[in-house]
């Protein structure tokens, strides 16, 4: 049994006690369970499941997917690409939902089951230290079913997971080559610290000081991501990454709650604690989200917020959340229990709809005006500024998404598969000026609804900013200065976005040309057929509906339709894609304002 056994250790590696971890008290670790959730919670989420029907959807839904794993293989290790994160995030799937249908039924099948497919993963050769986000998933798994399978395993099945994680998840954080995230300012960072902080507290009893060390190490690390947040809740990365790195941090700050009873100074940073907005303004009324830079258009309830509304007693939070599980809009994700360990403290009786307008600053602002929030006709505008190098980010400052009528008018594409670019040896995750990221149609600039000139790139480091904002039942927008986006090509870029009382929008662009002649173009993506009805004037149809885009200035332009984008063989072809917009040519050093609005009617 000597192999099943983790060895006390004290690795001189790790940093010395920084004065953020410094608060901590061993002392206090909780007995198992101790991740999430303790005896106590296990009694308020089957309370809160008889009393909210919401609540017993949720778990039916998670339940459901745990009995139909009753019948399935344990996970393999196979790669994709350099890969196994589909491997890990399916076991911590997996585990999550058959130990939460454990502990929610007493069924023993779930434990069995569970255990089964953590001693599977504990026999894997190792979970991909190369590329650790798969060892921190993986890692997360294995704590969070040993912590609340506890008592179900036996002592022999307890050691082969323990050693596991010590093995396979916690010493792989050694290797600086692997474990970079520790520097990382964006979601690695805080999905790996997560991951080990998951590990050293649920085995902390078998090796106390090798795993207060590693946590001290990920607390030290941690708030070089929590940055991202500044000054007011925004999330650089987007929607996607938002609903990854976020939930990650999540997790990381609410096993340290119930396992040692602190939250480690995070739950004190008032950026982090208002960035659960931002994701209930990322959800439109068409039922998708505003999918700016890598990220995808499905959207549902989001369980990591509920901690934050349970964190500051304010079910308000997640109003829109709940509208989403009443409206069955529930996606079966790997973290959906933490609807049920988060939301069973809430009270949602007193919940108000969030305000009509959101706008964050930072390295990537946004605005975002919706009409209302309970039909999918609200209206709903968004624009983004920020830079193209920032993680993830495209190619598409000033663009923005336009909903009306039940219709999105104006689209963003989305992310694009990182395994197919990688297969064609692109490196995608490039943001510098010259990267081939730029030539990808869904990154690239000529996919969005931006402005471009003289066909080049916008400059890659040079930072969008909102610079005012107005909300009234008149007037509804925001003013992005771009300048820094077209340095070299032009002097100044003003943008001005305006919805007025029947929320038709105006985008004013204020545009002082460069020191050259310049072709400037004014884009926009869409789905609906397209026409050119008039030199000025292009007309959309979608659904039944129309809309028309109409150009004013002095200055001639022509309304464009551009021909269907020739794809790689490595790029996903959207399908009805149109890109339209209007086409005009600036002397050098000449000052114009042009306007295009979109009206269903149009004299």
């Amino acid at each position: 049994m000597k192999k099943y056994f983790l060895t006390i250790i004290s690795v001189a590696l790790f940093v010395s006690v920084s004065a953020f971890a410094q608060d901590v008290d061993y002392s206090k670790l909780a007995p198992h369970p101790r991740l999430l959730i303790n005896k106590d919670d296990i009694a308020a989420m089957r309370a809160f499941r008889d009393r909210s029907e919401n609540a017993q959807y949720v778990n039916d839904m998670i339940v459901n997917e745990a009995t139909r794993f009753l019948s399935t293989s344990s996970a393999v290790r196979k790669l994709e690409g350099r890969r196994l994160l589909q491997v890990s995030g399916e076991v911590l799937k997996r585990v999550f939902y058959l130990s939460y249908a454990y502990v929610m039924t007493d069924d023993v099948r779930y434990a069995a089951r569970a255990e089964r497919e953590m001693l599977a993963a504990s026999e894997f050769i190792d979970w991909n230290p190369s590329h650790f986000l798969d060892v921190s998933e993986m890692t997360m798994a294995l704590a969070i079913g040993y912590d609340w399978l506890y008592h179900f395993l036996s002592e022999e099945s307890r050691n082969k997971i323990a050693t596991a994680i010590y093995e396979k998840g916690l010493r792989p954080s050694e290797n600086d080559k692997h474990a970079w995230f520790f520097k990382a300012d964006h979601n690695w960072n805080q999905v790996c610290n997560a991951g080990m902080i998951y590990g050293a507290l649920a085995i902390m009893d078998r090796s106390p000081e090798y795993c207060q060390a590693l946590i001290e190490k990920c607390l030290k690390s941690n708030p070089i991501a929590q940055k991202c947040y500044e000054p007011d809740g925004g999330y650089p990365e987007g929607f996607g990454y938002w609903d990854y790195g976020t939930s990650f941090e999540v997790m990381l700050v609410a096993a340290l709650q119930s396992a040692l009873g602190t939250d480690a100074g995070i739950a004190s940073q008032e950026s982090f604690m208002r960035t659960a907005s931002f994701m209930t303004y990322m959800a439109t009324p068409s039922g998708k989200s505003y999918n700016f830079a890598d990220s995808g258009s499905a959207i549902s309830c989001t369980s990591s917020k509920y901690w934050f509304a349970r964190q500051l007693n304010d079910a308000s939070i997640v109003a829109v959340d709940e509208l989403f599980v009443k409206n069955r809009k529930v996606l079966n994700v790997r973290l959906l229990p933490t609807y049920m360990v988060f939301g069973s403290a809430l009270d949602f009786s007193k919940s108000q709809l969030p305000a009509n307008t959101w706008v964050n600053h930072g390295e990537t602002p946004v605005f975002v005006y919706r009409s209302g929030w309970e039909s999918p006709n609200d209206t709903y505008f968004a624009i983004k500024a920020g830079r193209a190098s920032t993680g993830h980010a495209h190619m598409d400052a000033g663009s923005f998404i336009y909903e009306r009528n039940g219709v999105r008018w104006a689209i963003d594409l989305g992310s694009h598969n990182y395994h197919i670019l990688e297969e064609a040896g692109l490196d995608h995750g490039n943001t510098k000026q010259e990267s081939v990221r730029w030539e990808i149609f869904r990154t690239g600039p000529e996919s969005h609804n931006i402005l471009m000139f003289n066909g080049h790139r916008h400059n890659v480091k040079g930072l969008a900013e909102i610079v005012k904002t107005f909300a009234t039942p008149r007037r509804k927008g925001a003013v992005v200065d771009l300048s820094a986006a077209f340095d070299g090509d032009a002097k100044e870029v003003i943008r001005t976005a305006e919805l007025d009382k029947n929320d038709d929008l105006t985008i004013t662009d204020h545009i002082v040309c460069g020191n050259e002649p310049a072709t400037v173009e004014w884009r926009m993506a869409t789905n609906a057929e397209a026409q050119i009805v008039a030199p000025n004037t292009i007309m959309l149809r979608q659904d039944g509906k129309t809309l028309y885009l109409k150009f004013k200035g002095k200055v001639k332009a022509e309304a464009k339709i551009w021909p269907d984008h020739k794809y790689r063989e490595y790029e996903i072809v959207d399908k009805n894609l149109r890109r339209v917009g209007f086409v005009m040519q600036l002397k050098a050093n000449q000052t114009v304002d042009i306007e295009v609005s979109m009206l269903g009617e149009i004299d």
